[in-house]
């Protein structure tokens, strides 16, 4: 019995509760590494956020974007945005082509050229000013807009910048350029882009553009074909560019500029009165300039040399050679190394100014009637000049001197109280316009261009649009848009998951600590 109460009493007992598990949603590791997880989630999503936020203020801000190319190719210059800024109407940059093909530089890419910074600086001009705006007209699906511009033959790669009062276009020439590397052989890319929208905003914007006109009629051995980079510069500088026969047509309004591109047969005395009107003008207020140009074989001339001489310039017989090969150009003792005038744009800098094949120019007087007479450019003290009677002998040991191959011959005329300048340029060498010599590799297109803004009112030192080109074909941080989208990639996923993926490896390798 006692055995069974014993039993009972045992079978009755109370069992112990049993254990309860640990909830792993509750453990301090859990806790840490959940932490840890939802820091880097909330990092993560901030990342994507900014990279987002950053990408639209950059399409609506084009001077967010940070410029990585080693040139600088997509940053405008101060004068660029100093003209930007100062645009008081509407004008609207045109880009002929759709969006992806400037943005993809899928324009002349055989030819390597960076098309993505027309869009990049055409952006940034935008952003500078209210006034202006960026539009792409992709001509195949936008014909109607190319049919109203039928006569520039608008076609993708071209800009047309355009306002109420004129437009201007540019094309691929405008923009950018290709030489050849005489040196190596192989072939450079400049991009003249920063200037080119500039120079047209300018000009779409100018109330009256000035004239600059070449008189044709008379055998003229420059002509608009052979000076095809002077006449491209004198359009960067916003002037209008026309051609004339002097004799059957009348001097155009607003022409600043008349050139005689070198004659080889004589003006007309109705002619020569035509150029007399034009410098003795006492009813234009703005300053005008006779440019002229010779050449040893442009023959006799009695007409057009008097005139001449009635502002003091004389152009001799014969060539000026150089006897000092460090003075020479291209090794030919006629490829004369000149100085410039202090008188004239004594703030510019020239490194090489070339008077090729020139003839001798005296001056007559320093000054009579008003008129005074200065050097434009003069050769070294080791000149001397070649004519048909020169001997050998004379060759050899010749008498040497400094010579003048370029002048300038100014007046005063009163116009409606005011003192303004007439002037007549010569130049005693005909190449210095020709496309040789505009190159980068000479600065008389430098000094030429300088020269005409001076003499119509500009002050020779701030142009108004400065023409520099930038080599593109060199080393870039990030030269092609597959480098720039690379990087995008990287910084807007690639590693934003990195970091989501080092977070889950030590949130993992904490969970089993």
């Amino acid at each position: 019995m006692e055995t069974k109460q014993t039993e009972v009493k045992q079978n009755g007992a109370k069992k112990p509760a049993p254990k309860k598990g640990k909830n792993p949603f509750r453990s301090n590791k859990f806790k840490r590494g959940g932490m840890a997880t939802l820091m880097t989630v909330v990092f993560v999503a901030i990342v994507i956020v900014l990279n987002v936020v950053v990408s639209a203020l950059a399409e609506r801000f084009p001077s967010m974007d940070i410029d990585m190319t080693a040139q600088g190719l997509n940053t405008l210059s101060d004068q660029a945005i100093e003209i930007a800024q100062s645009i008081d109407e509407d004008t609207t940059i045109y880009l002929i082509g759709s969006e992806d093909v400037y943005e993809n530089n899928q324009i002349y890419s055989s030819y390597g050229l960076e098309y993505s910074q027309v869009a990049s600086l055409a952006r940034r001009l935008a952003e500078a000013n209210s006034h202006i705006k960026v539009e792409f007209v992709d001509p195949d699906t936008n014909p109607t807009f190319i049919s109203e511009y039928a006569d520039e033959d608008l076609s993708t790669g071209k800009v047309m910048v355009q306002t109420e009062r004129r437009h201007r276009v540019l094309t691929v020439t405008d923009l950018f350029t290709i030489e050849q590397d005489q040196t190596t052989g192989g072939y450079n890319t400049y991009s003249m882009v920063d200037s080119a929208l500039a120079g047209a905003l300018e000009l779409v914007n100018m109330e009256d553009v000035p004239v600059f006109t070449i008189a044709t009629g008379h055998g003229e051995m420059l002509t608009s074909d052979n000076m095809a980079s002077f006449i491209s510069m004198l359009e960067d500088q916003n002037f209008e560019v026309q051609e004339i026969d002097l004799l059957t047509e009348s001097i155009p309004e607003g022409t600043q500029v008349l050139m005689l591109p070198t004659p080889t047969t004589d003006y007309s005395e109705a002619e020569v009165d035509k150029l007399r009107e034009y410098l003795n003008n006492t009813t234009n207020p703005e300053a005008l300039t006779l440019l002229a140009t010779s050449n040893p074989t442009q023959g006799s001339m009695p007409n057009y040399e008097a005139f001449l001489e009635e502002w003091g310039i004389r152009v001799e017989e014969g060539v000026v050679a150089e006897t000092n090969t460090d003075r020479m150009a291209l090794a030919d003792a006629y490829g004369v190394l000149v100085d410039p005038s202090e008188d004239y744009l004594s703030g510019n800098t020239y490194d090489r100014l070339v008077s090729y094949y020139s003839a001798p120019i005296t001056k007559l007087f320093d000054a009579n009637n008003g008129i005074s007479t200065y050097d434009l450019w003069t050769t070294s003290d080791s000149a001397y000049v070649v004519t048909e009677d020169t001997t050998e002998e004379q060759a050899a040991d010749p008498d040497t001197s400094s010579q003048t191959v370029a002048s300038v011959s100014s007046k005063y005329v009163q116009v409606d109280g005011s003192s303004v300048t007439r002037s007549l340029v010569m130049f005693g060498s005909s190449y210095v316009f020709l496309d040789t010599f505009m190159s980068n590799a000479f600065s008389d297109g430098s000094f030429v261009t300088d020269l005409t803004l001076y003499l119509t009112g500009n002050d020779g030192s701030n142009v108004t649009v400065l023409t520099e080109r930038v080599q593109t074909n060199e080393m870039d941080v990030t030269a092609t848009r597959s480098t720039m989208d690379m990087w995008g990639i990287i910084f807007s996923a690639v590693i934003p998951v990195a970091i989501l993926a080092c977070g889950l490896v030590i949130f993992l390798k904490r969970r089993h600590l």
